[in-house]
C-alpha cells in the first residue's frame, strides 16, 4: 500500500514538472485514450442489438449521427449562439466540410459495420486499425514528412497487438473476401479522414460545432440510404437504451474526445491510441462476459499499451525539438 502510494506522488510530481508541450501530449493521449474505451463499450452494445435484434447496420448508422448530431447542435446554440453558423458564411467551407463529413464521420461508422456483415468482427477490427499505415502515408505525399523509425516500430508492434488479440494466432478467423477486405480498408481510411480533415475547421469554429455539424450532415447523408424512421426491430426499453447509449455516449461525446485530441497530439498518436477500443473490449469481456486470461491476450495488451506511451512520448520530444528550434 505505502510502495503504491509513493508510486502515486511520484507520478503526479512528474505530471506537475511537465511543460506546456509534455502536458499537452499527455491531455491528447488521455482524450485519445477514453474516446477509444467508449467505443468499445459501446461495440460490446452494438453486438449486443445485432444478436436480439432485426436491425441492420446502415439502420443504426442513421439512428447515432441523427441524434447525435442534433444533440450537439444544440448544446452548442447555447454556447455559440451566432458564431454556430459562422462555418456556413464562407462558401470556401462547403465542399471540404462536406468531404469531412462524409469520407470521415460517415465512412469510420458505416464501413466498419458493412465489414462485420460481410466478414467477422475480427477481421474488421484489424482491417480498421491499418489506418495508422495510411496517416504515415497521408503524411508523406501532403506533407512530405518522413516518419521516424522509431514511430512506425510502435505503430507496426501495436498492429501487431490488435491482430493477436483479435485472432489469438489462429489464422482461421479471419474471413477476407474482397468485398470485406474493400470495406475494412475503407472504414481504415474513415479512420484517417476523420482525424486529419476536421483539424482547420476546428481549429476556427470551434470543436463543438464541427463535430455536431458534421455529425448533422453524415447522419442526413446516411438517411438517404437507410432512412431512420423505417423501424426493422421491435422497439422496447431495451432497444431504447441501447440506442440512446451508442448514440449519446458512443458517438456524440466520443467524437468530441477524438477531436480534442487531434487538437493536442498528431493524428498519427491518435489512430495509433484509438487501439484502446478492442482492448477496452477485452478488459470488459474479462470482467463481466467470463473472458479467460490466456499467453495471447495477455502479449496482445503488452503489444499495445507499449507503443501508445511511446509514441506519446516520442512525438513530445519531436514537440520540444520544434519549440526549442523555433526559438
Amino acid at each position: 500500500m505505502i510502495i503504491s502510494t509513493l508510486r502515486l506522488l511520484s507520478f503526479m510530481v512528474q505530471l506537475v514538472s511537465m511543460n506546456h508541450y509534455q502536458k499537452n501530449i499527455f491531455k491528447g493521449t488521455i482524450y485519445s485514450l477514453l474516446s477509444g474505451l467508449i467505443w468499445g463499450i459501446c461495440g460490446i452494445l452494438g453486438e449486443f442489438f445485432f444478436t436480439h435484434y432485426q436491425v441492420s447496420s446502415g439502420w443504426i448508422t442513421s439512428m447515432r449521427l441523427s441524434l447525435a448530431g442534433g444533440f450537439v447542435l444544440i448544446l452548442s446554440s447555447f454556447k455559440f449562439r451566432s458564431q454556430l453558423f459562422d462555418l456556413w458564411r464562407n462558401r470556401n467551407n462547403y465542399l471540404p466540410f462536406l468531404a469531412y463529413a462524409i469520407l470521415g464521420i460517415f465512412s469510420v461508422q458505416y464501413f466498419f459495420y458493412l465489414c462485420v456483415e460481410y466478414s467477422n468482427a475480427t477481421t474488421a477490427t484489424i482491417l480498421q486499425f491499418i489506418s495508422p499505415v495510411f496517416i504515415l502515408i497521408y503524411n508523406r505525399i501532403i506533407y512530405k514528412k518522413n516518419a521516424s523509425k522509431k514511430a512506425i516500430f510502435y505503430v507496426l508492434t501495436a498492429m501487431l497487438g490488435v491482430f493477436l488479440m483479435a485472432t489469438k494466432g489462429d489464422l482461421s478467423k479471419l474471413s477476407i473476401t474482397p468485398i470485406a477486405l474493400l470495406t475494412g480498408l475503407l472504414s481504415a481510411l474513415g479512420v484517417m479522414f476523420n482525424v486529419i480533415l476536421p483539424q482547420p475547421f476546428a481549429r476556427k469554429y470551434g470543436f463543438v460545432p464541427t463535430v455536431g455539424w458534421g455529425m448533422m450532415l453524415a447522419g442526413l447523408f446516411s438517411n438517404f440510404l437507410y432512412p431512420v424512421y423505417k423501424i426493422s426491430f421491435q422497439l422496447d426499453w431495451v432497444s431504447i437504451l441501447i440506442c440512446l447509449t451508442i448514440a449519446f455516449l458512443g458517438t456524440a461525446f466520443a467524437f468530441f474526445l477524438s477531436m480534442k485530441a487531434v487538437s493536442l497530439v498528431s493524428p498519427l498518436v491518435v489512430s495509433v491510441v484509438s487501439a484502446s477500443e478492442p482492448l477496452s473490449s477485452a478488459i470488459l469481456s474479462l470482467l463481466f462476459l467470463g473472458l479467460v486470461l490466456d499467453g495471447y491476450l495477455l502479449l496482445a495488451m503488452i503489444l499495445i499499451i507499449i507503443p501508445m506511451i511511446f509514441l506519446s512520448i516520442e512525438e513530445s520530444k519531436d514537440k520540444l525539438k520544434e519549440s526549442s528550434f523555433n526559438t
